[in-house]
């Protein structure tokens, strides 16, 4: 999913990479600014500067960073704020179009997807991009034309594996698609979400827990991660715990079409409303010990 981006204004930080800047905080690479990395200790910089002077690119560059974090809703929010500054700027419109996709405003991320197709930030990316919102969205046809045009040789290797699971996608499902999953994928791809949402029925509850655990872990700002982990806690009736989930997946994620069916679905399960299914097994009533749930 991730689109090649061109960086554009970090001249206040060329000049001065490795001293302190007017607050006492000493200047993050710009390299790592650029790219994400030591992403908690950029958006601490970057807020710093947007309090002394904000800026579009100001906000798009924590926008990146919240990116790098899994944290898609406060990255909607500043990408959001740099558009409204320069709603022109090709840039912005390709990392919008990448946000709006994680927060599933896929109309949205369809109109600035093509918005960048017609401009020089356009990549074989911004074609993966468009096929998923299609698919997405059912439009298959739309899907499969953008899917003939992506040159496989021009993708990055992280992409070539989603651009395989959409082409498994074209012809199938998420479920068949997790069936093709020999391990479970790492946190950084997307298709760790269709393992995990395919996982909570099929993998035994004591493993899912320790994964989804391990995962939330690294990225605790993952609107996905926090999602699972409280569709788990539901499965095994821990609802005040699924609770708590929620309200911290709400507080930095909109409440999108999906998550207000899952709301929903929380709601009955709590009052028993739900169809009766299979007693649990040994191995679920061991899952989910006091010390996991300490941890959110």
């Amino acid at each position: 999913m991730a689109i090649r981006l061109f960086i554009l204004g970090l001249f206040f930080l060329g000049s001065c990479q490795s001293s302190p800047d007017s607050k006492g905080e000493k200047i993050p690479d710009q390299q790592a600014i650029a790219t994400g990395q030591q992403a908690e200790k950029n958006i601490q910089f970057l807020t710093l500067q947007l309090e002394d002077q904000p800026s579009a690119n100001l906000y798009y560059l924590r926008a990146k960073n919240y990116i790098s974090l899994h944290a898609y809703g406060l990255a909607d929010q500043d990408i959001e704020k740099a558009l409204r500054d320069n709603p022109g700027e090709p840039a912005y419109l390709a990392l919008s179009a990448v946000i709006k996709q994680k927060v599933e405003d896929y109309a949205t991320s369809i109109d600035r997807a093509k918005l960048v197709e017609i401009t020089d930030l356009n990549s074989p990316q911004n074609s993966l991009l468009l096929v998923q919102n299609y698919f997405a969205t059912k439009q298959m046809s739309l899907g499969r034309y953008y899917l003939k045009k992506i040159d496989p040789a021009l993708l990055p290797a992280s992409d070539k594996a989603i651009l395989k699971a959409v082409k498994d996608y074209a012809v199938s499902d998420s479920a068949r698609l997790y069936t093709l999953m020999e391990t479970k994928p790492a946190d950084e791809s997307p298709l760790v979400y269709i393992y995990y949402e395919q996982a909570l029925h099929s993998l035994a509850s004591l493993r899912y827990q320790q994964l989804i655990l391990a995962s939330l872990k690294k990225y605790p700002l993952d609107p996905y991660f926090m999602r699972y982990w409280a569709r788990f806690l539901v499965k095994m009736k821990k609802y005040t715990q699924a609770a708590l989930v929620y309200k911290q997946v709400l507080k930095t994620y909109p409440k999108t079409k999906s998550l207000q069916a899952e709301l929903v679905y929380f709601d009955l399960a709590k009052q028993g409303k739900l169809p009766l299914k299979r007693t649990e097994s040994p191995s679920d009533s061991l899952s989910v010990s006091s010390d996991s749930l300490s941890q959110n």
